[in-house]
């Protein structure tokens, strides 16, 4: 039998070969952690690169590239091509209903009626027939600075001095940046620009500098108020019959704007 001496050497052994086998696994556990972490970072590096090589674009900046901005580039021109355009109106001047749609280019309700909403249907079918034609009025709600309200609106405008009007603001409505993070700028709009086949930039640029467009937009903005105007979109429809504004809902859909348009057609 092992001495009281031989026992607590044996159990000293026991506890330092425990202790040791402890920081071992220990250690083994933090390289594995490092290891994972490294292949994440690389994943999410490769996941990064996937992203600009197709041309997506952040939310946040809006602007789209590559494969994307080509996409909406393709769809817009679909949506819009053969219909008339003379500077912010949309179709036949002699169409019979009007309707005025008031909006900001960075108002995100604007953008789910111009995108989703009932507005594609409304150019696809009655815009399209020569039954409705569509002016936009500038009127500023989700832009948080005036001075940047103006730029864009002007710069939406000095596309329709060739025609083009509806292709920057519908493209701005689908490569909207998020609320707060201050997207626009040279670089986004000139994006745009130029995602418009058929737009002349050096003509674009001079154009902007146009004061009677800048006049243009403080008119949109006094016409709405006088009119009564608080939100975006807000759409008002006149027709023989008289005028009335869409249904209260803040994105509506084609049935509700077909109900306004039989109340004055």
């Amino acid at each position: 039998m092992a001495s009281r001496k031989e026992q607590k050497e044996q159990a000293r052994a026991r506890r330092l070969a425990e202790e040791r086998a402890r920081t071992e696994k220990a250690q083994r556990e933090r390289r594995l952690r490092m290891i994972g972490g490294v292949v994440l970072a690389a994943i999410a590096v490769v996941v990064v690169a996937i992203v600009v090589s197709s041309g997506g674009g952040s939310k946040a900046n809006g602007l789209q590239k590559g494969t994307a901005a080509n996409k909406t580039a393709t769809s817009v021109q679909n949506l819009l091509a053969g219909i008339p355009q003379s500077g912010a109106r949309l179709g036949n001047p002699k169409a019979p209903v009007t309707m005025t749609y008031y909006g900001d280019l960075q108002c995100p309700v604007c953008r789910d009626f111009t995108v989703k909403g009932g507005f594609p249907q409304l150019v696809s079918k009655d815009v399209r027939s020569g039954k409705v034609q569509v002016i936009y009025r500038a009127f500023q709600t989700a832009t948080q600075d005036p001075a940047v309200f103006k730029t864009q609106q002007v710069a939406a405008l000095a596309a329709g001095q060739q025609q083009h009007f509806w292709n920057f603001a519908e493209l701005f409505y689908h490569e909207q940046g998020a609320e707060g993070s201050n997207y626009v700028n040279e670089s986004y709009l000139s994006g745009l620009a130029k995602q418009i086949g058929e737009l002349n930039l050096s003509k674009w640029q001079t154009d902007r500098n146009n004061q009677a467009l800048a006049n243009q937009v403080a008119g949109d903005e006094q016409t709405g108020s006088a009119a009564g105007v608080n939100g975006t979109p807000t759409l008002v429809f006149q027709g023989p019959k008289g005028k009335t504004a869409a249904a209260s809902a803040s994105v509506p859909d084609y049935s509700q704007l077909q109900q306004a348009i039989k109340q004055v057609a």
